[in-house]
């Protein structure tokens, strides 16, 4: 390594090296200024009494710093022990004392750590001895092929973190297989984000390109939010990124699609589907800067859609393979005939082979050349696990084309066996899963746990759901929308390969530097508490825990305790939805009882969403009495409700806004919209679904009443509407959720057909718009249930239509839809044939709903009238 970078500074002397933008400078260095710094760092170390072979540890961002450091260490023979600026003290300590390192050169932003670790080892802040003159003379070490450069401890996925010992040859061969594939050239500008204490980017954006005569940048920490700007900026001639960074690229070109119009944006996305996209959009090819030649992607599996779509806008990018242990590059897709999906041919001088194929023709990966690592330090049994006759075995399973490319499914260690034999890769499960935007990251694992004496065997998802998104969407109940939607995309999944427990949790799981999940780490902590069904609780801040004792938090706890009913613990990190179970309507309950408890009123934000937790109701709490840490007085745009019960609540008037959305007068003009409309359902259902309406005689001539309908469908609001005469129709309320009626030509329609679009949390507006509805001698459709069976069957009834039965003293009409599940679950994307019946069930008062609800177990009125009703209901399916 140091004859290289001699070499390097005499062949490339004036041109620059290394351009720092980070930290508002900008500065440069050429090779031979380089040069300088590096044996002036040379001599103070040795001055040190560092000498050849010792360990010296750099706990730094990227920097040229960084790199002077990394040569000055070669050029005496030292060996590098790279560590991540955002490790815990702990874990640097566990590495000092593993490595036996002397030394650590740390920034002056973590001059803590220099206390921290003093009885550990000596520290140097690099600035303080940056710019120090050449004080006498310094020769470079002479240094044998296989003694030890670099010493990178990995952070493992599936095991506890190790230590690569990496030699010159290994790191020298790795290069000199680069530069036989021509990737870096002299006029090659490489902009340098990934950490270089991972042998990813330690090869290929700095080792590589400098040894190449490639121009090497730093940019400053805001790169992810100016990425584009900084390529175009520094004309940057190639990107390299690890998948996470090509998502978020691909993401964000993505919405600016969406922004340009629905119909423009539907055109653009399939003129990409088609690869017909670059004449269309030749401005985005220069979104990157016109000097881009390809992306390059490592460090872990790449999208291939992402890929794919990259390629279709004009952009191309290599995906590659390697480990840590392979210094790293072992793989890489040739320039000029990449292959979307796979890691490509073996770089030159370096093997691939599979070894115990299976009968698919997948095996695991092993890797055999001059860059393959000595093995890990201090652990001699670990080495003789991995390496076998020189091969390198990887863990990695994969599978070759006739081509000699190569394609990973996935690693051995990973991989969950169930006991019938088959073999699931996780990686395959959470890609398809987590494809909702609802869904920030996850995780899957497999579970063997005893259930009733017997063993149960399925997989389980740790889930952190994106709370932004479910904010955007108005959506509260968080693992409801998750189940649902894990329900959904099960559909396109074999029955062993569906998610079968999930667990949500708001802490991001723990991830290596490059993106990948630390399995073990994940589930050590989380296999515990699903085989003993208990919830982790999150560790308090100390300013949280003096919260929890104040008087105030006690008493908010024990108020929530009695209104929810709850016999255990209650801690201020608890999510309201997830770890108490409260959805819309309980919250909105919730809220109700800690006013009265407090004497306060919340905003009407606070019912429709903004607490998530226990502690945001606290905090909320202590603002509206004025104590506590968070004083103040709230927003003027924050209007304050007077009632405190659903009485109140319900005999509030309707907003004027809300109002107009509603046409209790109709026109002839009305009527013959919807005798036509009605007419098109029933011709419709009779033709392709054998459609029949019984006791359609039972529903009253006249409102205030609400049809109470099971919920299997997309088609069951369209069924209802064609299964009641038009008379009916013309009084009849339908209430959806808006986001179902944002388009222009479907908003147009809902005011004529009598549905009441409403925000997913806006509960309240919805108990009052019904409230309105039936006050004017009106019908209303609602669906109890609040979503589609996964299954068919009716599910638990909310208790909204028990409160407003009771306090409106409204009759309910059970109705029951027979084959809708089986035309069109929730589950297919699209309907089939199969013969659909609506019955209709006599009116039920609320008063007899409350005597035979009570019967069934029902704690209060409300609840008594909901498991009635469901009742009623159910009858009719026999």
């Amino acid at each position: 390594m140091n004859k290289n970078f001699i070499r390097s500074v005499e062949q490339f002397q004036n041109k620059v090296a290394i351009e720092n933008r980070a930290g508002g400078k900008f500065k440069t260095l050429t090779y031979i200024e380089l040069d300088k710094e590096v044996k002036a760092a040379a001599f103070f170390i040795s001055s040190l009494g560092i000498r050849k072979s010792d360990r010296v540890i750099i706990i730094l961002e990227n920097s040229p710093e960084w790199v002077i450091i990394f040569f000055a260490l070669a050029y005496i023979g030292a060996i590098v022990v790279p560590l991540d600026p955002r490790m815990s003290e702990k874990g640097i300590k566990n590495i000092i004392s593993d490595s036996g390192a002397t030394l650590a050169f740390i920034s002056k932003e973590d001059q803590k750590l220099s206390g921290a670790l003093k009885e550990e080892i000596r520290t140097l802040i690099f600035e303080d001895i940056k710019g120090l003159p050449l004080q006498g003379k310094i020769e470079s070490a002479r240094v044998e092929p296989d003694e030890i450069m670099v010493l990178l401890y990995t952070s493992g996925t599936t095991d506890l973190p190790k230590g690569v010992m990496l030699t010159h040859k290994n790191l020298c061969a790795n290069f000199y297989s680069l530069k036989q594939m021509k990737i870096f050239t002299t006029k090659d500008v490489i902009l340098s984000v990934l950490p270089l204490y991972h042998s990813y980017s330690l090869m290929t954006t700095f080792i590589a390109p400098f040894f190449s005569g490639s121009r090497i940048i730093y940019v400053p920490p805001d790169w992810p939010e100016k990425l584009s700007d900084y390529m175009k900026e520094v004309g940057a001639t190639m990107f390299i990124g690890v998948p996470q960074i090509y998502h978020m690229m691909h993401s964000r070109m993505m919405k600016k699609l969406d922004k340009v119009g629905a119909l423009a944006g539907l055109y653009m996305k399939l003129a990409i589907s088609l690869g017909l996209a670059k004449p269309l959009i030749p401005g985005l090819r220069g979104a990157f800067g016109k000097r881009l030649r390809f992306f390059i992607s490592g460090g872990a599996k790449l999208d291939a859609t992402v890929a794919r779509d990259f390629f279709k806008l004009g952009f191309k990018i290599l995906e590659g393979y390697g480990l840590t242990e392979t210094s790293p590059v072992a793989s890489l897709n040739p320039v000029r005939r990449p292959k979307i999906g796979s890691i490509g041919r073996a770089v030159p001088d370096v093997e691939l082979k599979l070894v115990n194929k299976d009968a698919s023709g997948i095996g695991e990966i092993a890797i055999k050349g001059p860059n393959v690592m000595k093995g890990y330090y201090n652990n001699e049994t670990k080495t003789r696990e991995v390496i076998k006759e020189d091969w390198f075995f990887s863990g990695d399973l994969g599978y070759a084309d006739k081509d000699g490319y190569f394609y990973i499914t996935g690693r051995s260690k990973e991989m969950i066996v169930l006991s019938s034999g088959k073999n699931i890769f996780p990686e395959e499960i959470e890609k398809h899963y987590s494809g909702t935007p609802y869904i920030k990251e996850m995780y899957v694992l497999g579970v063997l746990k005893d259930k009733g004496g017997s063993k149960l065997e399925y997989l389980h998802a740790v889930v952190v759901p994106d709370l932004e998104f479910f904010k955007e969407r108005g959506e509260m109940n968080v693992q409801k929308v998750i189940k649902a939607t894990f329900d959904n995309l099960s559909r396109d999944l074999p029955s062993y390969k569906h998610i079968m427990g999930l667990s949500i949790t708001q802490e991001a799981l723990p991830r290596t530097v490059l993106g990948k999940l630390k399995r073990y780490e994940i589930e050590k902590k989380v296999m515990p508490v699903i085989l003993d069904e208990k919830k982790t609780e999150k560790e308090l801040t100390p300013q949280e825990e003096a919260m929890a004792e104040s008087p105030n938090a006690k008493r908010l706890i024990k108020c929530i305790q009695d209104a929810l009913d709850v016999k255990g613990p209650i801690h201020l990190n608890d999510s309201i939805e997830l770890d108490l179970g409260v959805d819309s309507l309980g919250r909105v309950e919730l809220v109700l009882a800690i006013e009265k408890c407090f004497n306060i009123t919340f905003p009407e934000e606070m019912v429709a969403g903004e607490i998530f937790t226990i502690k945001d109701i606290l905090l909320k709490v202590e603002e509206l009495l004025g104590e506590g840490e968070r004083r103040g007085t709230l927003s003027e745009k924050k209007q304050e409700r007077k009632a405190i019960s659903w009485p109140e609540i319900l005999k509030q008037p309707l907003p004027e806004e809300f109002q107009k959305k509603i046409l209790l007068r109709t026109s002839w003009v009305d009527y013959v919209i919807t005798f036509l409309i009605t007419g098109v359902f029933k011709i419709f259902f009779k033709i392709f679904y054998n459609f029949k309406a019984e006791g359609v005689n039972k529903i009253p001539k006249k409102g205030p009443y609400v049809l109470c309908v099971n919920h299997t469908s997309f088609l069951d609001g369209f069924i209802v509407a064609a299964g009641v005469p038009v008379r009916t129709e013309l009084d009849l309320f339908f209430i959806g959720f808006r986001r179902y009626f944002i388009f222009p030509i479907v908003r147009n329609m809902v005011r004529r057909s009598r549905i009441i679009p409403i925000d997913a949390t806006e509960i309240i507006e919805a108990m009052q718009g019904s409230s309105f509805i039936l006050k004017h001698n009106k019908a209303l459709c609602i669906f109890p249930e609040g979503e589609r069976s996964i299954d068919g069957e009716p599910k638990e009834f909310k208790k909204g239509i028990g409160i407003i039965a009771k306090e409106l003293s409204v009759p309910l009409v059970p109705v029951f839809i027979e084959g809708a599940f089986q035309a069109w679950p929730r589950t297919e994307r699209f309907p089939r044939l199969a013969p659909i019946k609506i019955k209709f069930g006599d009116p039920v008062s609320s008063t007899a709903l409350i005597k035979k609800g009570k019967a069934l177990g029902g704690r209060d009125d409300e609840e008594a009238i909901s498991l009635a009703i469901r009742e009623e209901l159910v009858r009719l399916k026999c």
